[in-house]
């Protein structure tokens, strides 16, 4: 059985609600605006991506999957393309749809925003580009999706985060690091999707990479809990 029609829209639409309702659940901004924010987001990274695609396809590079598929090591960089696409489309959603709250907030708000975006983003993806495969194929990739999208984008959301102190030029360069490393491992996972045999182990450590750099920066920025007292 394939998906197709109102099913197909109804399975996604619940998924994407679950999503956004996770990431928003009493948020500092409450729940409700937070999920709009969320939905606004990745509906705004998602039109991004596709004016991009348009614009290439206009230009004359019309970056198929089946290049990325039959190619070799040419193929790595039409992956790394389409991760550059959609890495900078979501950092772009991020950052429209990330409140401004004081300090001490930031952070929380955009990890929050981070994740509803991604979602968004991953589940309409997956609606426009699964309809007619089969039923476990397509909820399995919808349902898991956000998770590969939201740890991919992780460095743009550190980046977007930690703004405190950091001069415009020096955020706009560790922005730009951390949008072109998201679309490298991007890249590097769509490519590896498409091998047989290791590409499996090749897109896992593309999801790893960036997972366990995000918890070292979590433990690194982490207070102690029980700080030692000075002996004197």
């Amino acid at each position: 059985m394939e998906t197709h029609g109102a099913a197909w829209l109804a399975a996604c639409s619940a998924l994407g609600a679950a999503w956004l309702l996770a990431a928003s659940w009493r948020a500092e901004t409450g729940t409700l605006p937070t999920a709009l924010r969320g939905l606004f987001g990745g509906l705004a990274a998602l039109g991004t991506a596709y004016i991009a695609y348009g614009l290439m396809q206009i230009g004359g590079l019309d970056v198929r999957w089946e290049w990325i598929e039959r190619g070799a090591w040419p193929a790595l960089g039409f992956a790394a393309l389409v991760g550059l696409v959609e890495e900078a489309a979501k950092a772009a959603g991020i950052a429209l749809a990330a409140p401004a709250t004081r300090r001490e907030g930031r952070a929380r708000s955009v990890w929050r925003t981070t994740a509803a975006v991604a979602a968004v983003f991953a589940i309409a993806e997956a609606l426009l580009t699964l309809r007619g495969a089969s039923w476990p194929v397509a909820l399995g990739r919808a349902a898991l999706g956000p998770v590969a999208h939201g740890v991919l984008v992780a460095p743009v959301a550190v980046a977007l985060a930690e703004t405190a102190g950091v001069s415009r030029t020096r955020f706009a360069l560790r922005l730009l690091l951390a949008v072109t490393l998201a679309a490298l491992l991007h890249g590097l996972g769509d490519w590896s999707v498409a091998r047989p045999g290791w590409g499996r182990a090749g897109f896992a450590a593309a999801l790893l990479a960036p997972t366990l750099w995000l918890y070292a920066h979590a433990r690194q920025r982490r207070p102690a809990l029980c700080p030692v007292p000075a002996v004197k």
